[in-house]
């Protein structure tokens, strides 16, 4: 018998050989004189030791890079302070050209990770990504903040973040969208962590000191997350050749797909940036909300979980679609967390919806795979043309909210988040038209 893969998976897949000189395709049909030599897809052992083990390595090197990288909204808030010649805006660039860096680079770590060169990436990743730490703690200058902590940590997390996800697919299949949503966990766990550490840590004992302690931690992760995450399935030499940029982007809905995350990460991290300044503005007390981002990130613990549990039910493209379109009405609800219980209520909610978009984009963008040889292609350039809005995203918010107050960037971001919403849910459409399936 022929079990039928879940929709969830590559979209099509190598046939299989019967004895008399057929084949069956994947949709079920007979097709004589082929090859009886065609090799079987691989087999995927969907859990065991090594496997969740792997999954544990994907989720410690979330908590160190992403985790990390989601705290910015604490150095947004005290840069602000220790440079007070510097505007929002500027300070902004940070994080926008570290989110940058770290989507940006999977159009070059796609293509080598689907050579082999997995261990090259990881390790040459968690090296730059450390120093950088250290080199942050020491910085006087802002320009200085600039090269360590938005390029060398852009680039660290950047060179670590695809190929610790993407080898989760040599494992999962039809479980693909779970196992990765539960190693997404790590960042929302290191994003609870992590702010809270960086804001007792600032004011008992320094900025430097602060920096340093959370460095020994996230090296600690690093070097167990490398010793965790291995690869499973060989590379194969003379394989079906790489599909280049032209062939990817030939196929309108992926092309509407990547347009669609483009413009939800183009306004989704505004509350993440700006949810405790704005809490600050309003007169709410700082021990409030100095914990206003780890609560948002608490919540997108589950975000990136539940969905996903439904995503390999329903299908991916499904699931985001839905969390896209609440996570830019959320956006509009900042307007209402002008009070404490406001503030707490929308950082839930906000984190649950926005944690399902950021733990679905890999596993949307896998679903157009034709292949294993195109995994790392379909995801990274996704991430290239997704790093253009995460660059100019939250200067273009900071400058709104300099010139205009929180009213401008909020209404701004929504209404991205919103388009981008409207551009998946037709992508959705025409890849289950496609596909004859609901199942995306």
């Amino acid at each position: 018998m022929i079990e039928s893969s879940s929709d969830n998976s590559l979209t099509a897949s190598p046939t299989i050989s019967t004895p008399a000189e057929q084949t069956i395709k994947p949709n079920g049909d007979v097709e004589k004189g082929a090859d009886s030599k065609s090799p079987a897809p691989p087999t995927m052992p969907e859990g065991g030791l090594q496997a969740w083990l792997c999954v544990l390595g994907a989720w410690l090197t979330m908590f160190a890079t992403f985790g990390y990288a989601n705290s910015f909204g604490v150095f947004q808030a005290y840069y602000i302070v220790k440079y007070p010649n510097v505007t929002a805006s500027d300070i902004s660039w940070v994080g926008s050209v570290q989110l940058f860096l770290q989507f940006a680079l999977g159009a070059f770590t796609g293509p080598l990770y689907d050579k082999g060169y997995f261990y090259h990436l990881m390790y040459s990743g968690a090296v730059l990504y450390i120093v950088c730490i250290f080199m942050t703690s020491l910085c006087k200058e802002f320009w200085q903040t600039v090269l360590a902590q938005a390029l060398g940590l852009g680039i660290g997390i950047g060179l670590m973040l695809l190929p610790a996800f993407s080898v989760l697919s040599h494992y999962f299949m039809k479980k693909r969208a779970i196992a990765m949503g539960i190693a997404v966990t790590g960042s929302s766990t290191g994003a609870i962590c992590l702010p809270i550490m960086l804001n007792n840590l600032f004011k008992s004992h320094g900025f430097e000191k602060a920096v340093q302690y959370t460095g020994y931690l996230l090296l600690g992760c690093l070097i167990l997350a490398c010793a965790l995450l291995r690869t499973r399935l060989p590379v194969k030499k003379g394989g079906p050749p790489k599909p280049t940029p032209k062939e990817l982007f030939s196929s309108v809905p992926y092309t509407l797909v990547v347009a669609g995350l483009f413009c939800v990460t183009w306004g989704q991290f505004f509350p993440v940036y700006y949810i405790q300044i704005y809490g600050e503005d309003h007169g709410i007390s700082s021990n409030l909300t100095q914990y206003t981002i780890a609560i948002l990130n608490a919540a997108s613990i589950f975000g990136r979980t539940l969905p996903n549990f439904f995503a390999d039910k329903v299908g991916s493209l499904n699931v985001i679609t839905l969390c896209s379109f609440f996570t830019g009405v959320l956006v509009f609800a900042i307007f209402g967390a002008g009070s404490p219980g406001g503030l707490i209520v929308v950082a839930i909610l906000y984190g649950f919806f926005s944690g399902a978009y950021v733990s679905l984009m890999t596993p949307a963008a896998m679903t157009f795979a034709k292949g294993f040889n195109e995994l790392g292609s379909r995801v990274g350039w996704g991430m290239l043309v997704m790093s253009l809005a995460a660059l100019s995203g939250s200067p273009i918010q900071g400058a709104l909210l300099d010139r205009y107050g929180f009213y401008a960037p909020t209404i701004w971001s929504g209404v991205c988040v919103l388009m981008g919403s409207a551009l998946l849910a037709v992508a959705t459409r025409m890849h289950a038209r496609d596909k004859r399936t609901w199942k995306v």
